[in-house]
């Protein structure tokens, strides 16, 4: 494989990002709202967890009662030389193990086409 010539300084920008901003979270692999046999977990890693202060929306006119209501909405940046081999799906779970309270999120969305981070979107639990 082809490696980048700005490869090496990005993995030196994203040493200093994450010793400063990264937190403790536990990742928790479900298929069908159970743990997932197939992938190794729980799984406690250090990446940097970026949490909005929430907002409130409604189901309106027309929409189901079964839509999804995100109360508060996150990202996590998992720095992908540190953790090339975990695999994220949409509906598993984060907990932030250092936070008060230690809430939860689930993955709404998975990017893992940026260089150097998977980005997993998140949503409230």
């Amino acid at each position: 494989m082809m490696t980048a010539r700005f490869h090496e300084l990005q993995a030196r920008a994203l040493k200093a990002v994450d010793q400063t901003f990264s937190e403790p979270v536990r990742l928790f692999f479900l298929r069908d709202g159970m743990v997932d046999p197939d992938r190794p977990g729980p799984l406690d890693i250090e990446a940097i967890l970026r949490v909005g202060e929430g907002e409130s929306t409604r189901a309106g006119p027309g929409e189901s009662w079964n839509t999804r209501i995100v109360a508060g909405k996150g990202e996590l940046h998992i720095n992908r030389l540190v953790y090339p081999d975990i695999v994220v799906r949409v509906r598993d779970k984060v907990r932030a193990m250092a936070r008060p309270g230690q809430p939860w999120w689930s993955v709404f969305a998975v990017d893992d086409r940026r260089p150097g981070r998977l980005m997993l979107q998140l949503g409230e639990a």
